[in-house]
């Protein structure tokens, strides 16, 4: 539970928080995101052995853009019709149409920014019921930096804290939340930092592609919107650093 978040909207007297268009309880405020962070199952056409895990992504909707944001380092390694997520309500894997990476040139070649890969689901080619809601719809007024308070919310999927076991066969995703400052820009383009509070260290491999949102404040209500995804961290430090949402949203619009 994020007892930080709540315990800002506590003292401000908050009853709901708006997420998108429908408002929530302050306390279902963590289940509602948890749906928008991705587990990435790469295919490995493998019977007996037939997933591997490469972490984290976030799942967005940019108008009518339907995107899986993660890393380039997460999934180069494979084909992308092999990358693909869960949705829980089909209890089945759901492969992209299409994948969409940052043009290098020698200009920005040493920039963070062109390791963000998007996987575009063009939901009228799929047979899935209510695949859409499976995504974070993006509002012009909740992308961050506007109306931040400050606080923000992570989640993702630390490789030491997932469970696999062929013989049963079971899978056991355990997804991390976790409460954040903002701690400055970083000196790479589009590129920012947030101090995690946390009371449990873990390692944050498999975190990167994970979903970074914010608690903002307007007209004297909370609402969260998107901050970005993240795009690395370490084992013991308490920073983590992002791609912001603006960069995300240029490049979804392209």
């Amino acid at each position: 539970m994020l007892q930080s978040l709540l315990g800002i909207l506590g003292s401000q007297q908050a009853r709901q928080v708006r997420i998108g268009r429908l408002w929530h309880d302050p306390a279902n405020v963590e289940h509602v995101l948890h749906r928008y962070c991705k587990q990435l199952f790469i295919l490995t056409g493998s019977e007996q052995f037939p997933y591997q895990f490469f972490g984290s992504s976030t799942a967005v909707k940019f108008g009518d853009r339907h995107l899986v944001l993660c890393c380039g380092h997460q999934i180069d390694s494979t084909e992308p019709d092999r990358v693909a997520i869960y949705v829980k309500t089909q209890n089945s894997t759901v492969t992209a149409s299409s994948l969409l990476r940052p043009k290098v040139t020698t200009e920005n070649s040493d920039t963070d920014w062109i390791d963000v890969r998007a996987l575009e689901y063009v939901i009228e080619n799929y047979k899935t019921p209510d695949l859409s809601r499976e995504f974070f719809a993006v509002e012009r007024d909740g992308l961050w930096p506007l109306n931040s308070t400050g606080r923000f919310l992570l989640f993702g999927y630390p490789t030491e804290r997932q469970e696999v076991d062929y013989e049963e066969p079971r899978i056991g995703a355990h997804v991390v939340e976790v409460g954040a400052t903002y701690d400055g820009p970083s000196n790479s383009p589009h590129v920012h930092r947030v101090k995690m509070d946390r009371k449990v260290t873990f390692h944050a491999d498999g975190m990167s592609g994970g979903p970074v949102f914010y608690l903002g404040r307007s007209s004297g209500t909370f609402f969260v919107g998107f901050a970005g995804i993240i795009i690395r961290g370490g084992a013991t430090s308490e920073i983590i650093h992002f791609i912001d949402a603006n960069f995300l949203g240029e490049m979804a619009a392209k």
